[in-house]
């Protein structure tokens, strides 16, 4: 009985954590992972560089290790050395993912 309680109890405090998942998952219905990629640094467009991702920013230009680029069309701030983002297209938009943060992207 101790043991199948525990289990409940686990089971109701990692539920908040997975409740976001299905919302954040329905915004990419249609979107098909089209590469996966190491993020080697960023540039804005008054020439600013930096060599590891600290998010995004209207225009900024996210740079891959493969010398491809992005650009970001939403503003939000995340710190990682070289972590690998997944690029996801609809053929018209693209999302980038980077950990468990959803960026709108431009070419």
């Amino acid at each position: 009985m101790r043991k199948r309680n525990l289990v409940i109890w686990l089971a109701l405090v990692a539920m908040p954590a997975f409740a976001g998942v299905a919302d954040t998952l329905e915004d990419l219905v249609g979107y098909t992972i089209v590469a996966s990629k190491t993020i080697d640094g960023w540039q804005d467009a008054g020439g600013k560089k930096g060599d590891s991702f600290e998010g995004c920013e209207y225009g900024r230009t996210i740079i891959f290790a493969d010398n491809k680029i992005l650009h970001c069309a939403i503003y939000n701030y995340q710190y990682s050395y070289r972590p690998t983002a997944v690029i996801l297209s609809n053929g018209s938009q693209f999302k980038m993912i980077v950990d468990d943060e959803v960026y709108d992207m431009q070419r």
